[in-house]
C-alpha cells in the first residue's frame, strides 16, 4: 500500500504578481482618467486622412475646396462658369480677397469683413436673411462649415 502525501496548500493568501498586476491596471486607469477630467479626447487617427481643421481657421485645405466647388450641386461652375470667371448674370469668383464685386454683397462683407464669403456661401444664417441672392442657392445644409472653409481657402487662392 502507497501513502500518498497530501498537496501542499499555499497558506500565504493572495500571490504577489496578482497584487502587482492589479495596482499596475489601477494606475494606468486612474491616470488615464485623470487625464481626461475635461472629457476632450482627440479623436481617433485614421491612417490616410488628415483631421478637420477647426472652423475658420487657415488650415482649411483649398485643394479639398477645389474639389467641392465642382461636386456640389448645384456645381459652382455650372453657374460661375468653367473656370469661375464669371458666366452672364453671375460674377467672377477670381479676387474674392478684394471684397465682393456684386451691390447685393456690399453690406455683408462690410458688416462680416472677415467672414462674409463663408456667409455667403452657407446662405442659411440670419446674415444672410433677406438679401437678393441672384438665383445663388444656399449651401449651407449640403456643406460642412469646415467644407465651406476649404472652398472659400480655395477662391481665395484664384
Amino acid at each position: 500500500m502507497t501513502i500518498h502525501t497530501p498537496i501542499e496548500t499555499r497558506g500565504s493568501g493572495i500571490p504577489a504578481w496578482v497584487i502587482g498586476l492589479t495596482v499596475f491596471v489601477l494606475l494606468v486607469g486612474g491616470v488615464y482618467l485623470a487625464s481626461n477630467l475635461a472629457g476632450e479626447n482627440p479623436e481617433f487617427a485614421i491612417p490616410g486622412a488628415s483631421a478637420p481643421a477647426p472652423e475658420g481657421s487657415a488650415g482649411a485645405d483649398p485643394a479639398v475646396g477645389e474639389q467641392l466647388v465642382g461636386s456640389v450641386t448645384p456645381a459652382c461652375t455650372a453657374c460661375h462658369g468653367a473656370d469661375l470667371s464669371g458666366s452672364g448674370n453671375f460674377p467672377s469668383l477670381h479676387g474674392v480677397n478684394d471684397g465682393p464685386v456684386s451691390e447685393n454683397l456690399q453690406q455683408l462683407a462690410t458688416d462680416h469683413p472677415d467672414d462674409w464669403i463663408q456667409l455667403w456661401i452657407d446662405g442659411t444664417t440670419p446674415e444672410t436673411e433677406g438679401l437678393d441672392r441672384g438665383g445663388m442657392p444656399a449651401f449651407g445644409e449640403q456643406l460642412s462649415p469646415d467644407q465651406i472653409d476649404s472652398i472659400v481657402a480655395y477662391l481665395k487662392s484664384l
